[in-house]
């Protein structure tokens, strides 16, 4: 009887340490390190409660959907994730990937385009209006240079009419006698003031 109890106790002794030896290399077998991470794509994919299809579906979850991915077991190859901030649960790891997925890849291409678009079309307004403005300032030099030619048109006319009439003076008779009237007038005016002078001072003498 002592020999049964003694087995009996190293039963229960040695029972919890054995199933321990043979839970670690599942427990080792699950890395547990958070990274984000993107479902692949797939139109949804169900979420199990646990690493396996046997445990309860909790939710789905979209193609190309960022989550959190938290661990994985390595023999089931199924992989926990976070997703909408606080859920989790289990899906095969086929699913999940590091990379965003096409959809993913497609929003942030056509997000890329439509601001290139904008931007492209922002840039054709700007050449439209500097080449309305270079249009306009051509017009306006072509205007100044047309008004420049007048002007130089004008100032030819004037001189030449100013030469003209400058010559037509001199040839005119009655110009010429007046002149010569006008010179006559000023030494009759001038010769009889200054001979008197010179009479007085040769008295003197």
């Amino acid at each position: 009887m002592f020999r049964l109890f003694r087995s009996s106790v190293s039963r229960i002794f040695f029972l919890p340490l054995i199933l321990l030896v043979l839970s670690w290399p599942t427990v080792a077998q699950q890395t547990s390190t958070e990274k984000p991470a993107f479902i692949s794509d797939a139109l949804f994919v169900y979420l199990h409660s646990g690493p396996g299809n046997q445990y309860r579906i909790v939710g789905t979850i979209n193609a190309g959907q960022d989550v959190t991915f938290i661990s994985e077991d390595r023999d089931s190859g199924y992989v926990q994730i976070r997703y909408d901030s606080t859920k989790t649960g289990w899906l095969p790891k086929e699913y999940v990937s590091f990379t965003p997925g096409l959809v993913t890849q497609l929003e942030t291409l056509t997000e890329r385009f439509n601001n290139q678009r904008s931007q492209l079309q922002q840039l054709a307004e700007e050449r439209d209006s500097l080449s309305s403005q270079l249009n306009s300032a051509i017009v306006e030099r072509e205007n100044a240079q047309e008004q420049l030619a007048q002007s130089n048109r004008s100032y030819e006319q004037l001189k030449t009419q100013l030469e003209a009439t400058q010559t037509s003076i001199w040839q005119n008779p009655m110009v010429i006698g007046s002149a010569i009237l006008l010179i006559g007038l000023i030494f009759g005016l001038v010769l009889p003031a200054l001979w008197p002078k010179r009479r007085e001072s040769e008295r003197w003498m």
